[in-house]
């Protein structure tokens, strides 16, 4: 399936709430993502802080091809270019740096880079990103700074991760220029290693329907 930018941000409008998976063992992994896809979350973060992430990476995209897989937690331009050759569809970093910003730019891939304040904007900006993830939202300023950043930058579209609850999302995504929010409340480890997917299920329902309320 072909991505670009706008058909991963059409989506992320629809859906509002972009789960985040941690996991380094690739039949959870798997199965997780079926099972948030199943109840209404068609769309996954998987990070890159383990080990074995990439080759997490690798087979769920390949394994579960109905759902828009992307990577986060993308620090380098050489994981940036492994995460386009695994075929993920998108990618997200925690922050910025000029090196990243320029290769993200010249790979094609639909990337969303991360920023925690106006600097990091400009840069963004610079790069032509538009949609940017502002974390640690929750330490940041959340829609106090996605609001604030607005006067001066109308054109930017903030997902937000860090800190993010269910309860909290509806309140979150009133804010204009919030597209979405992100987080791994509904896929918790405890329940992805005990194999609790029904349990995983529930939580992915109510998220879905906090992303709609």
């Amino acid at each position: 399936m072909s991505h670009t930018p706008q058909s991963i941000i059409t989506q992320l409008e629809q859906i509002r709430v972009l789960p985040i998976l941690v996991t380094d063992d690739v039949d959870q992994a798997i199965r997780c993502v079926t099972t948030l896809a199943e109840n209404g979350l068609p769309a996954v973060e998987i990070t890159l802080r383990t080990p074995n992430a990439m080759t997490v990476l690798r087979e769920v995209v390949r394994a579960c091809p109905d759902v828009t897989v992307g990577a986060g937690t993308i620090l380098t331009a050489a994981q940036l270019d492994a995460v386009k050759t695994s075929g993920a569809a998108f990618g997200i970093s925690p922050g910025i740096t000029p090196v990243l910003a320029k290769a993200a730019q010249e790979s094609g891939l639909p990337y969303f880079p991360g920023v925690g304040g106006a600097s990091d904007l400009m840069l963004a900006l610079e790069h032509g990103f538009h949609v940017v993830k502002l974390f640690p939202s929750d330490v940041v300023g959340s829609t106090r700074m996605a609001k604030a950043l607005g006067g001066p930058f109308p054109e930017v579209r903030f997902c937000l991760t860090g800190g993010v609850t269910v309860e909290a999302t509806p309140a979150l995504l009133q804010q204009s220029n919030v597209l979405c929010v992100g987080g791994s409340w509904m896929c918790p480890a405890g329940l992805i290693n005990s194999g609790d997917w029904n349990a995983i299920a529930t939580l992915a329902k109510a998220a879905a329907a906090a992303g709609k309320a």
